[in-house]
């Protein structure tokens, strides 16, 4: 490592990433620059460079380059008579006038490549007839939008890879240097060669949960993203995926200086070891699966899951009045959840318990007097969480119907969580506030107010001893010693 960089001989990659879930949708920044410009026009024979192939017998025209000045254009479908079929790499290299590109429905082979370094390219239209690609907001699939083929240059901000992509193609991405923000669904389980190379301004990415292969340079040269989290579904890594830069003696330079998280037992730990790289810089952290919709996870803390396997998280909402249930306390919100596990297409139950992090949450929920319980037929049964972590989670091996009750409310002296019940949680909770363990930015102020039982502007463990006297019948007053 120098100046914080890492240092070593990358000879294979594959990563999954974490951490922030971003609504389906597609991009920031749309096209409005060239939507105010002229209608696009039909190119000329003369401003591309192009081939007839097959040599001696031509049937179709290879494009190998573009020489024209437009800025809004439309592929002829044929030149010279014969049919446009094949877009070679580079065809569009540095054309940086260009904003909008339309494919006719003969181009049967293109790719990402292809519009490589159109730094101000918003829109790759496709036209409807071609069998082999389709467009959408600009963004070009293969016919089933099974792989994501190739994304416009000039767009900048976040994206989110549609659920229907399982691949996402060589240098699909190669070049959007003003992509900041990558989240894609667990759907995808591959990511080609050069995919996101030259991604400049990428600074967060979120891998699918059942990622297992990326392939050569898929993330070279992404030299502001700092941090990388590794699924334990990781098989395949290929050579320099994650490649800084280059020093002049050939030396090869890492910038992820806020770390590289794998699973521990993973191939992707094994990979990134043999790196030479380490502490501080190499952290290992348990295995996790995000459902991207609801934002609900599961980790994995003592090896539940079937290593290196991919294993599917399922989380279907259920609304509130759906659920036969009469918890025994008072609540002003409750946020209720199917969860199941799937491996090799069938249910799966772990045979440990997992954790449930429930913190993907709506806004105006208070975290910390949040609590979750899973529902058994009619019962309720409230899962131990403690006070001083900020994560709503639960603790459990079964799926099933979980509910997440939350509370506003804390007018009532020593009823902390704000469930109109004061019980031993409240007393922990006040001496974890005493004890400087709790995040203030997980409480609201009528909280503290509510802990300071002994009104003297403090929490202390003083407090604690009240509540708890109190919760266990001792005395009926706050004001009793």
């Amino acid at each position: 490592m120098k100046k914080n960089r890492f240092l070593a001989l990358i000879i294979a990659v594959v990563i999954t990433a974490v951490g922030f879930i971003i609504p389906k949708g597609t991009y920031a920044e749309a096209n409005t620059a060239a939507a105010a410009e002229a209608e696009p026009t039909v190119a000329s024979d003369t401003d591309f460079e192009y081939i007839l192939a097959p040599k001696g017998n031509p049937k179709y025209v290879l494009i190998t380059k573009y020489i024209g000045k437009g800025s809004k254009i439309i592929i002829p479908d044929k030149i010279k008579g014969y049919p446009v079929n094949v877009l070679s790499n580079n065809v569009f290299a540095g054309c940086s006038a260009l904003t909008y590109i339309e494919v006719p429905a003969t181009v049967k082979t293109l790719s990402g490549e292809t519009f490589a370094e159109c730094r101000n390219l918003m829109d790759i239209h496709i036209d409807a007839k071609n069998e082999t690609y389709v467009s959408d907001n600009g963004i070009v699939f293969n016919s089933d939008k099974s792989t994501l083929v190739a994304f416009p240059n000039g767009r900048s901000g976040w994206y989110t890879i549609p659920e229907t992509v399982l691949t996402i193609g060589s240098s699909a991405f190669a070049g959007a240097y003003k992509i900041t923000d990558i989240n894609m669904y667990n759907s995808v389980s591959s990511i080609s060669a050069n995919a996101f190379r030259g991604c400049f301004s990428l600074k967060n990415l979120r891998l699918s949960d059942c990622l297992a292969v990326i392939g050569e340079k898929a993330f070279a040269n992404c030299v502001d993203l700092r941090e990388l989290h590794i699924p334990g579904s990781v098989s395949i890594i290929g050579a320099d995926a994650f490649l800084g830069d280059m020093g002049s003696k050939n030396d090869k330079f890492y910038y992820f200086t806020d770390g590289i998280y794998c699973a521990p037992d993973s191939a992707a730990l094994d990979y990134v070891t043999k790196l030479g790289i380490s502490s501080p810089y190499l952290k290992t952290e348990a295995r996790s699966i995000t459902d991207v919709r609801s934002g609900i996870t599961l980790i994995d803390t003592d090896g539940a899951l079937p290593k290196n396997e991919v294993v599917q998280l399922n989380v279907v909402p259920v609304a509130a009045e759906d659920i036969n249930l009469a918890l025994p306390i008072r609540y002003d919100k409750l946020l209720a959840y199917d969860i199941s596990l799937t491996y090799n297409e069938e249910d799966f139950t772990p045979a440990k318990p997992v954790i449930f992090n429930f913190n993907h949450m709506p806004s105006g929920i208070v975290t910390s007097a949040a609590k979750v319980y899973r529902i058994s037929g009619e019962n309720a049964y409230e899962l131990i969480r403690s006070p001083h972590t900020p994560f709503v989670a639960a603790q459990s091996k079964n799926p099933g119907t979980y509910v997440v009750a939350t509370n506003s409310d804390f007018s009532k002296k020593g009823d902390i969580d704000g469930n109109n019940v004061i019980t031993s949680y409240d007393a922990r909770f006040a001496l974890c506030l005493a004890a400087g363990l709790v995040n203030n930015a997980t409480m609201v102020p009528e909280q503290f107010t509510t802990a300071d039982v002994d009104n003297n502007g403090a929490i202390s463990t003083e407090d604690a001893t009240l509540i708890l006297r109190y919760a266990a019948g001792i005395t009926d007053s706050f004001s009793e010693g």
